[in-house]
C-alpha cells in the first residue's frame, strides 16, 4: 500500500507507446511537453486495494489530496517517442546533457497536462501488483508566438495490468496515460496547429 502511494505520486512511466500510424511528417511547427501535474485534490478518488495472489480482503485507500508537478524527464521521453513516431516535429530536452536553461521551452507549441485519477483498483502480492486505473487528463496547448493558451482538451483513459508484475502499479498508470495521449492525437488537436497547412 505504501509503495502504491509512492508510485502514484511519482508516476514513474517506463512504457513505450505503440507507434502512431503516419508516413508523412505532420508539419514544420514544433511541439514540446512542458509540464505534468498530478491532481488528487480537485475531485474524489475511489481507490481500493486487495491483498495476496487471490486478491482478497479489499479495503479502501485514502489518497493524499495534492497537486504535484511530476518528474518532467520521464514524461518527456514517453511523449516525445510517441509523437516522433507519428511524424511530429518534437523538441525534447531530457536527452540533452548540456543545455541552456533558457532553451528549455523553445518549441512553437508547449503542451501541459493535469492528470486526475478517478478510480484505482490494485491487487498487491509477493508477485507484484496488478489492477486498473482510470485517469482524466486535461491538456493545454500554449502558442509561444501568440503568448496564450489556444486549446484546452479533456480526455479519459483506462489502464489495465492483467498479470502480477514487480512494477504492475506503474504499468497501470502508463497504460492510462498512453490511452489519454492516443485520444488527444485521435482528436487531431495538435495536428490542427502544427500541420503544414496551419504553418502557412
Amino acid at each position: 500500500m505504501k509503495s502504491f502511494r509512492y508510485a502514484l505520486c511519482g508516476l514513474s512511466l517506463v512504457l513505450l507507446f505503440p507507434a502512431a500510424a503516419s508516413s508523412e511528417p505532420v508539419g514544420a511547427k514544433s511541439v514540446q511537453l512542458s509540464k505534468v501535474v498530478l491532481d488528487t485534490e480537485t475531485s474524489e478518488v475511489s481507490a481500493r486495494v486487495k491483498g495476496g495472489t487471490l486478491c482478497v480482503f479489499p479495503g479502501n485507500v485514502k489518497i493524499p489530496k495534492e497537486k504535484k508537478t511530476q518528474d518532467y524527464e520521464r514524461f518527456d521521453n514517453l511523449f516525445s517517442a510517441e509523437l516522433k513516431s507519428g511524424g511530429f516535429n518534437v523538441i525534447s530536452t531530457s536527452s540533452e546533457m548540456f543545455g541552456d536553461e533558457d532553451d528549455k521551452n523553445k518549441a512553437d507549441y508547449l503542451v501541459g497536462v493535469t492528470l486526475r485519477p478517478e478510480t484505482i483498483n490494485l491487487c498487491s502480492s509477493v508477485k507484484g501488483e496488478k489492477g486498473d486505473i482510470s485517469l482524466i487528463a486535461e491538456w493545454q496547448l500554449y502558442d509561444r508566438a501568440a503568448g496564450k493558451i489556444v486549446e484546452t482538451v479533456t480526455t479519459t483513459g483506462h489502464g489495465v495490468q492483467a498479470k502480477f508484475a514487480a512494477d504492475g502499479e506503474k504499468q497501470m498508470i502508463n497504460n492510462a496515460f498512453a490511452a489519454n495521449l492516443s485520444s488527444l492525437l485521435q482528436r487531431g488537436v495538435l495536428q490542427k496547429y502544427v500541420s503544414a497547412a496551419a504553418a502557412q
